[in-house]
């Protein structure tokens, strides 16, 4: 009787109770029927209590096929999302899901500054908010004032940089970084398309080919 009231997390007293409210009837007395009528009642009112909380269930991270890809968050169970489901990881965007790969392509090669040169104001502040906390970026206006000193400090500060020719990018300014492609040539890569999306794409697959 010990045991089985331990299994089951109650006590002998709430066991004897049960047991007598759910025994068939018989003419013999049950040994619940010896009970004080305070310890029965205290029993009832023990067994009456509501059951406890299920467990939590698993937390679970929906991503798309390219989030996938991806390592995995610690605590979380990735599960894929349906088609008609938003991706919890990049919100279904294409620029966020760019830049993710990216950042995710800088920490395995322990590289962290990444220099643009061109790009209007819109995709500048893109950049800032998908890379914050994760890759350090300088971005030079493609129209703006600069010169060989600024441009030489940027090149040395800089783990890849990306010369964005298909964006407003005069010549007197990208000229400043890609004269000195054979000292930067592992660094320098041209991104031929516009879009943050594929920046990022160009810079990852320059991450990923070679030395930087």
């Amino acid at each position: 009787m010990r045991n089985l009231a331990k299994s089951l997390n109650i006590s002998e007293t709430e066991l004897l109770v049960w047991l007598a409210d759910q025994a068939p009837a018989a003419d013999i007395r049950h040994p619940a029927d010896f009970l004080p009528p305070e310890t029965v009642e205290r029993a009832q009112q023990a067994l009456a209590r509501p059951p406890p909380p299920a467990p939590a269930p698993e937390p679970v991270e929906r991503r798309c096929a390219e989030c996938a890809r991806l390592p995995a968050k610690a605590g979380l169970r990735m599960v894929e999302a349906g088609a008609d489901a938003v991706c919890d990881m990049c919100g279904s965007s294409a620029n966020k899901r760019a830049a993710l790969t990216m950042i995710g392509a800088f920490h395995a090669r322990g590289l962290r500054r990444l220099l643009v040169v061109g790009g209007g104001p819109g995709t500048a502040e893109d950049l800032r908010q998908l890379l914050a906390g994760e890759v350090d970026i300088r971005i030079v206006d493609g129209e703006g004032h600069r010169n060989a000193t600024k441009a030489d400090a940027d090149l040395r500060w800089a783990d890849v940089v990306a010369v964005w020719s298909s964006t407003i990018l005069s010549h007197k300014v990208s000229k400043l970084y890609t004269d000195q492609r054979a000292a930067f040539r592992d660094k320098l890569v041209t991104v031929p398309r516009r879009g943050v999306a594929a920046l990022c794409m160009a810079v990852t697959e320059k991450v990923g080919s070679g030395p930087v």
